[in-house]
C-alpha cells in the first residue's frame, strides 16, 4: 500500500484516477479531511488534508511514487511505501489481477 496526503480533493482524485486507470493500482482510497501538524519554514503550522491509500503490489511501488511526484501539487510530497504482510487472500488475489 503506499500513501500519500493533499490538500486538494482535485488531486487526490486525479492521483487515484490515474493510478487506477494506468493499472498501476487496483483502488485509492481518498480519505479525510485529516489535520496534520508539521514543521514548514522552521514554524509550526497545521492544515486540513487528504489521506490518498493506493492498493497495489510491491513491484509497482517505485512506478506509482514515479507518478505521484508528477501528478502532485506539492513540492515534497508525502510518498510512503507499507508494505502488506498478509490478509483477506481474496482481496489480495484481486488487487493483483487489476494490475499489469
Amino acid at each position: 500500500m503506499v500513501l500519500t496526503t493533499t490538500d486538494s480533493q482535485a488531486v487526490a482524485e486525479s492521483i487515484a484516477n490515474e493510478l487506477v486507470s494506468s493499472k498501476l493500482a487496483a483502488c485509492g482510497q481518498i480519505d479525510g479531511p485529516i489535520k496534520s501538524v508539521h514543521v514548514c519554514e522552521d514554524q509550526l503550522q497545521s492544515s486540513q488534508e487528504l489521506r490518498l491509500s493506493i492498493k497495489t503490489t510491491q513491484a509497482k511501488v517505485a512506478e506509482i511514487v514515479e507518478s505521484i511526484k508528477t501528478l502532485h501539487n506539492y513540492e515534497l510530497p508525502q510518498i510512503l511505501s507499507i508494505p502488506i504482510s498478509g490478509g483477506n487472500d481474496d482481496y489480495l488475489k484481486w488487487v493483483a489481477a487489476h494490475i499489469q
